[in-house]
């Protein structure tokens, strides 16, 4: 096997490595996040079952409203902080932490509503949590999994490995637009969408 091929071996290795290590760290996070939510016992569960019954009582009234740039940052901080940390050699790091976190608040919060409700709890979690997931997942995926490469390589080049040439080139670039693109989307989906199924869904419940 030539040099060549042997790279080009390498770096299909070196990916699918990232890849698997992102994906594994984001279901150890959500194992947490369901085990936490699990746990709660006491006044807090009697608190978290008075919040999501008014909850779901004012989503089916109608009454629910998140604002529009509350929504914009709900979702592009998550994807703003991957992408910030791939421009440095600390995202070899911090990149499968977040990925980590948000796996553990995504699966804490389908918990706390399958927790109180039974099954019958995974409607409307699947309405706020499971349709936005849809658009924000892949999104985060590819900046969480395009971060971490370029963050490996400059972290091999502070090492002295010049070989690694920098990642930052037109297409990485607009891989991240794409990701931006599918976030917005989340938003307009959460925006106009989701109230009108979680109403549905909080009669269902209820």
């Amino acid at each position: 096997m030539g040099k060549r091929e042997q790279e080009q071996w390498g770096l299909l290795i070196g990916r699918g490595a990232g890849i698997a290590l992102l994906s594994v760290v984001f279901l150890l996070g959500g194992i947490g996040g369901v085990l936490f939510s699990s746990v709660a016992g006491g006044d807090d569960a009697q608190q978290l079952s008075d919040y999501l019954i008014d909850y779901l009582t004012l989503a089916g009234e109608g009454i629910v409203f998140r604002p529009l740039w509350d929504l914009i940052w709900e979702q592009l901080k998550y994807l703003l902080a991957v992408s910030l940390l791939g421009l440095t050699a600390l995202g070899i790091v911090g990149v499968p932490v977040l990925f980590g976190v948000r796996g553990f608040f995504f699966s804490f919060s389908v918990g706390c509503f399958c927790r109180i409700f039974g099954w019958t709890g995974f409607i409307p979690a699947l309405v706020l949590f499971g349709l936005p997931a849809l658009l924000w997942g892949p999104a985060f995926f590819l900046a969480g999994f395009q971060g971490l490469s370029s963050s490996r390589c400059l972290f091999r080049r502070c090492l002295g490995d010049t070989r690694c040439p920098l990642p930052f080139s037109t297409a990485y670039w607009l891989r991240l637009c794409f990701c931006v693109f599918l976030s917005f989307l989340c938003v307009g989906i959460e925006y106009f969408v989701v109230p009108s199924l979680l109403r549905a869904a909080a009669h269902i419940v209820l």
